[in-house]
């Protein structure tokens, strides 16, 4: 097993990461060690609020971060909602650690409010660069919209199908869906 840029292992079975759910695990893990460890990230301005974080030696192995968020406050919504975030600062204030003692699982827009609250120099161009804009195209038809919820009215659909067509390659209404910006810190690697 080797460890990847960051220092985390993989320690699953071989083709793990295969199925959507795991899929997501992974890329949250990953995401995780990225804030904290990768210095291209920790240079710009949004991530200057994860300066002098760490993860736990625990969770440096995939197979026991899997293993402990599964009893984190708000893992089940996770599992169903693409708007929550793993946090570690909503249990202990100003705590620079991942780790199964610190986190659970919060909607963006909390994670978002709390990290605002303890890094007030973070600009307002850093934040809106964490916003997705959702384009739909249709033969020569472009659509942008700057929520999931605008597109999502506009083709006549409950929230969340838009975006699960994007994370499942699917053309949702006919339209073929695509992602600009980032939706979430733990977004794709």
């Amino acid at each position: 097993m080797a460890k990847n840029k960051y220092g985390g292992i993989n320690d699953t079975p071989s083709g793990w990461t295969k199925t959507d759910e795991n899929k997501r695990v992974y890329t949250l893990w990953f995401g995780m060690l990225r804030r904290c460890y990768d210095d291209g990230e920790l240079a710009r301005s949004k991530g200057k609020a994860y300066a002098d974080c760490s993860v736990c030696e625990r969770w440096f192995f995939l197979s026991n971060f899997y293993a402990d968020i599964q009893n984190l406050d708000g893992y089940a919504e996770w599992r169903t909602n693409g708007n929550m975030s793993i946090d570690k600062d909503i249990h202990s204030k100003g705590n620079k650690i991942y780790s199964p003692d610190t986190c659970c699982f919060v909607p963006m827009s909390k994670n978002m409010a709390e990290m605002l609250d303890r890094n007030p120099n973070i600009t307002s161009q850093a934040v809106k660069a964490l916003k997705v804009k959702y384009v739909l195209t249709k033969g020569r038809k472009r659509l942008e919209f700057d929520s999931e919820k605008e597109a999502c009215e506009h083709v006549g659909v409950v929230k969340c199908s838009v975006a699960s067509c994007y994370r499942g390659g699917y053309k949702c209404k006919g339209y073929d869906v695509f992602r600009v910006g980032r939706a979430k810190m733990e977004d794709k690697p």
